[in-house]
């Protein structure tokens, strides 16, 4: 059997409802429509053409990216796989036209938007070596070596050339941690 692939541009006409089947898939479906545009050079305007309209069945990931992603109204381009489903409901003869989606974007010419990826890697962190140091709250008043059980590491006291409270130039820890690297 030949599969035919589409490409539609259109409006999604209906929420986006989701389910689980039973074995475990996920799909979501909307309905799309589109109308052809033309322009009539008699008159100088542009008039509506034919409409279609169209089942859009989305599986697994991509159901789950539409499902949170698109909404009734928003200007979509989709991707895939035409087919024409044949059923009977109360005893009438059906017929429904729909497209099982590869792929489903907002259509860029009538929207804006911002990507989020859904492999994005989680942000780097540095990891730092605290063993040794103590905690200082830094919104206390300045106590002295006898206030933080004498450890010269706590009180500044350290012998790094640095006095007391002394800001740190960048690149230049003393063997420390400046004050904002642990509250970091």
């Amino acid at each position: 059997m030949n599969e035919t692939w589409v490409t539609v541009v259109g409006n999604v006409a209906s929420d986006v409802s989701w389910r689980r089947i039973p074995n475990g898939n996920e799909v979501a479906n909307f309905r799309l429509m589109s109308t052809e545009r033309r322009f009539d050079a008699e008159n100088g305007s542009w008039e509506d053409g034919p409409r279609v309209a169209v089942r859009v069945n989305c599986w697994r990931r991509l159901g789950e990216n539409v499902r949170t992603c698109v909404a009734k109204g928003d200007p979509v381009v989709v991707r895939g796989k035409l087919s024409v489903r044949e059923y009977e409901a109360d005893g009438v003869r059906r017929t429904s036209t729909e497209i099982e989606a590869r792929s489903v974007g907002l259509d860029l010419a009538r929207v804006s938007a911002k990507v989020v990826p859904t492999d994005a890697p989680a942000p780097a962190r540095s990891v730092v070596d605290v063993t040794g140091l103590a905690v200082v709250d830094e919104r206390a008043p300045f106590a002295g070596s006898d206030d933080l059980l004498g450890s010269p590491v706590a009180a500044g006291a350290a012998d790094d050339g640095h006095a007391p409270g002394e800001p740190l130039l960048d690149g230049d820890d003393g063997g420390h941690l400046a004050g904002s690297a642990l509250a970091s």
